[in-house]
C-alpha cells in the first residue's frame, strides 16, 4: 500500500479555507502535524490552493512529499510571493456534503460522463492511491485481499478503511470502475481508498488524485 497520511477530505477543504482567510496576515506558522494532516491539506489550509505542496515541502526540507510525522513541527511562510499570490484565488475543490452537490472546480468545468450517469447513490470525495498484486510493486499487497479476493482471478478490489466504508460495500469509483471494498491498509485511514490494478505501470499511472466514490449498496 501507497504509505501516505490518510484526510478527511471534506472538512479538510472547508476548514482549510477558513483557517487560510484567519491566518493569512501571519508571516510565518509553526503547524504541528497530526494524524489527519498532509502536505496537500496544510497547502489548502494556508494557501487556499493545492499548487504548494511543494514549496511547504522544500521549506521544511521534506524530500518525500507524501510523508509528514505526528508531531512534526512545519514552518509556513503565509507571507511568501505564493500566498499572497493565494490571496486572490479561489480554493480549487470544495467537498460534496449531499449527493445532488456537485464539486466546484475553477480550472474547468464539471463533467459526467454518460457511464457514470448510469450508477446512483450516495457519493462521497476521496483522495484514491493505487497498489498492485504484480511483483514489480515493492508496496504491493500480495494476490489476496483481507476479504478473501483472489486478485489474480478478480483484480477490480478497492482497500478502505472499514470505519468509513464497510467491508462487502458496492462502489464505482470515477476513472476506475465498479468494485467491491474488500481490502484495508496500514495507511488506509479516513476518507482514503486503494485501487488495485494487475500492474505496477497501471498505478503508477493513476498516482494520487481526487475521485468521486458512489456507495451502490
Amino acid at each position: 500500500m501507497k504509505l501516505i497520511k490518510s484526510i478527511l477530505f471534506g472538512t479538510a477543504v472547508l476548514a482549510g479555507v477558513a483557517a487560510f482567510g484567519s491566518q493569512s496576515d501571519a508571516a510565518e506558522i509553526e503547524h504541528t502535524v497530526t494524524s489527519s494532516d498532509t502536505l496537500w491539506g496544510l497547502s489548502m489550509k494556508y494557501y487556499g490552493s493545492d499548487d504548494y505542496i511543494q514549496t511547504i515541502a522544500n521549506d521544511n526540507k521534506i524530500e518525500n512529499a507524501d510523508m509528514i510525522y505526528d508531531g512534526e513541527v512545519l514552518k509556513i511562510n503565509t507571507d511568501s510571493p505564493a500566498a499572497t499570490a493565494a490571496q486572490t484565488e479561489t480554493p480549487k475543490a470544495v467537498a460534496e456534503t449531499t449527493t445532488e452537490a456537485a464539486p466546484a472546480e475553477t480550472s474547468e468545468p464539471a463533467t459526467t460522463t454518460t457511464e457514470e450517469a448510469n450508477y446512483s447513490g450516495t457519493t462521497m470525495y476521496m483522495e484514491a492511491t493505487a497498489y498492485s498484486s504484480d511483483p514489480a510493486d515493492a508496496l504491493g499487497g500480495g494476490t489476496v485481499t483481507a476479504t478473501g479476493q483472489n486478485l489474480l482471478e478478480n483484480p477490480m478490489a478497492v482497500a478502505v478503511d472499514p470505519s468509513v466504508i464497510p467491508l462487502g460495500t458496492h462502489l464505482y469509483v470515477e476513472g476506475y470502475g465498479e468494485a467491491y471494498a474488500v481490502d484495508t491498509g496500514s495507511a488506509i485511514k479516513g476518507n482514503i481508498i486503494d485501487v488495485h490494478f494487475s500492474s505496477y505501470d497501471q498505478c503508477v499511472a493513476w498516482g494520487r488524485r481526487q475521485v468521486k466514490v458512489t456507495i451502490l449498496d
